[in-house]
Formats: C-alpha cells, sequence, structure tokens
C-alpha cells in the first residue's frame, strides 16, 4: 500500500512574540470550513492539481503520512478520499466527540479499513488543560482525551496526538508544578493505550525548551508515549535551537508536522517559504536514523499544493 502525505489543516492567529504574547486562538469552526473548501474543491477537480496525480514518499523510508480531516467531514467525504488513497488523520472536536455515534463510527472505520487507509488521530485541545491545577478544568480533559481513545477501538489508529499544555507564561515557569498534575493525567491514558496496543504523541505547542516534555517521557516511560514534534511552533516559540530538540527527544519521535513561518507568527506556509531550517532538521532525522510519520499543515488552499511540492525535496 501506497502512502499518501499528510494535510493538517489547522488556523492560527497572529501571535506577537516577546512577554507581551498573547495566547494562539485556535478557530474550529474557521479550519472546519477552511478544510470543507479545499477537500471539495479537489473531489471536484476545481484546484490546482489532483491527489490522484501524487505519488507517494519513499526517500527516507516507507512512511504512513495522512491528510487531516475532521472527523464530521470525513463522514461526508469518505467517497472522495476512498476514491483518492487518502490515508486520514481524524481530528476530533470537542462537537464531535458528543455528538459521534457508535454505528456510523464503526461504518466509517469498517470503510476506511476495507480499502486499506491506515489512520491517525488528532484529540481535541481548546480548552483543555492535561497538567492543570483546576480539578474540575482536569476533569473535562480526562473526559475527552479518554473518549478519544475509546473511539481508536473501531478505527485502530496507529497514532493519537494531544497537546501537552505547558506553557510558561501560563505556569510562571513551574514546571514542577505542571508535571506532577500532567503525571495525574498521563499515567492511566497510557497504561490503557497499553493494554490496547495504542500509541500516544504528545506534540510541541508553546514550549521554549525540550525539558518539560522530557521530563514528563521520561516519567512515564513508556513505548506507547511518544513524541510529535512541529517545526513551525518550534519557529515561533522555542528558545533551544533544532539540534537540541532532535538530540533531546530523538528516541521518542514518532511523528512530525512541517509546516514553516517567519519566526514571527504560526503562518503555516509551505516548507521552504519562511525561515526554518528544513536542511538542518532532515540532515538530523538521517543523523539519528529517525522515521516519523510526516504531516505538512497548509494555511491556505494554494499552500496545499505548494506544500506537497515542497516536500518532494526531502521525500520523494
Amino acid at each position: 500500500m501506497a502512502p499518501f502525505p499528510l494535510l493538517r489543516v489547522f488556523l492560527f492567529l497572529p501571535i506577537p512574540t516577546g512577554s507581551n504574547r498573547k495566547r494562539i486562538e485556535f478557530s474550529h469552526t474557521a479550519c472546519y470550513k477552511f478544510t470543507c473548501s479545499v477537500f471539495e474543491r479537489c473531489a471536484l477537480g476545481k484546484g490546482k492539481g489532483n491527489l490522484r496525480t501524487l505519488r507517494n514518499p519513499e526517500s527516507l523510508d516507507m512512511t504512513v503520512i495522512h491528510i487531516n480531516v475532521p472527523y464530521s467531514l470525513l463522514l461526508q467525504r469518505i467517497d472522495f478520499a476512498v476514491k483518492n488513497q487518502i490515508h486520514p488523520e481524524i481530528y476530533f472536536s470537542a462537537e464531535d466527540l458528543d455528538n459521534c455515534r457508535e454505528r456510523e463510527a464503526r461504518d466509517l472505520s469498517r470503510t476506511l479499513q476495507e480499502n486499506r487507509l491506515e489512520i491517525t488521530f488528532h484529540g481535541p485541545f481548546m480548552d483543555l488543560s492535561p497538567g492543570g491545577v483546576d480539578r474540575r478544568v482536569k476533569d473535562v480533559t480526562l473526559d475527552r482525551l479518554s473518549k478519544t481513545i475509546e473511539l481508536a477501538h473501531f478505527f485502530k489508529p496507529k497514532m493519537i496526538v494531544f497537546h501537552p499544555g505547558y506553557e510558561r507564561w501560563k505556569f510562571d515557569g513551574n514546571i514542577k508544578l505542571w508535571l506532577e498534575s500532567s503525571l495525574q493525567t498521563w499515567r492511566p491514558l497510557v497504561k490503557r493505550v497499553e493494554e490496547i496496543g495504542l500509541t500516544l504523541a504528545i506534540e510541541n505547542v508553546f514550549e521554549e525548551t525540550p525539558e518539560p516534555i522530557k521530563n514528563l517521557l521520561e516519567e512515564i516511560d513508556s513505548p506507547h508515549f511518544r513524541f510529535c514534534f512541529d517545526t513551525g511552533h518550534h519557529n515561533v516559540f522555542s528558545q533551544a535551537p533544532l539540534p537540541v530538540w532532535i538530540e533531546a527527544l530523538g528516541r521518542y519521535l514518532s511523528e512530525v508536522h512541517l509546516h514553516d513561518n517567519h519566526k514571527e507568527m504560526d503562518e503555516h506556509l509551505p516548507m521552504g517559504e519562511g525561515k526554518f531550517d528544513f536542511n538542518q532538521f532532515f540532515g538530523l532525522l538521517l543523523q539519528y536514523k529517525l522515521k516519523p510519520i510526516y504531516t505538512i499543515e497548509p494555511h491556505e488552499e494554494a499552500h496545499l499544493w505548494r506544500g506537497l511540492e515542497a516536500v518532494k525535496k526531502y521525500i520523494h
């Protein structure tokens, strides 16, 4: 089976850098509308390319790479996904989790599996805080994460990506406080996925150094609890250079999100159109012999086609 490049579509608003930086506000509604537009235009042949004409990357390894699609949209466009052999990363929002029905989830998973389409998940993140101090917020967080894992019973995803939720500004630099609370959340979840043969990956977002994520991964110490590296988030928020991240977390790396920016806001540009050093990054992956799942994350429809073309320089 030949994998397709993974397209993850999230919308991020501009973030000023420095001490007065505001937190990113994620717009699921805007994300959903944009994803629908791209997905539907491709289905109708109105885009600048056709996913069926794209060949699969094989330079670093035979990687499983998916296109990120909101669950509710995938239900509507499953025929298009099957026709174009799109291996989906299914994004479940809180609303999707509330509205999901067992029969439709079972039918969707059966269709994907019968057509040999491999699956990954991305869990909800809005308003959630796995390492928070408010018990009620953590209860809601644990419930959302648990329900995402429950759905994996039908879909058998190769990876489930979650956000760990550490922000230096929010926790006043108290990694220990966040870590102790995070362990209470993640330990039972990891124990559960170990029992059913699944793997979780936590993604860097606002972390300025690899220390918080490394501490959490080391404390859990499970092959079913891994790391998802996001190039765009690193480029905007990290204070530590790229080799430090890969040296610290490379042995945990299981998935990568590939997008670019100019170090001022999370623009989600195609690779090579911003200031992230992809030559260095892919050199480090080869140096450490790392073979993650790859993700490209366009912010506009035009970025989709340029992004797919740009990734061929490194994965073809």
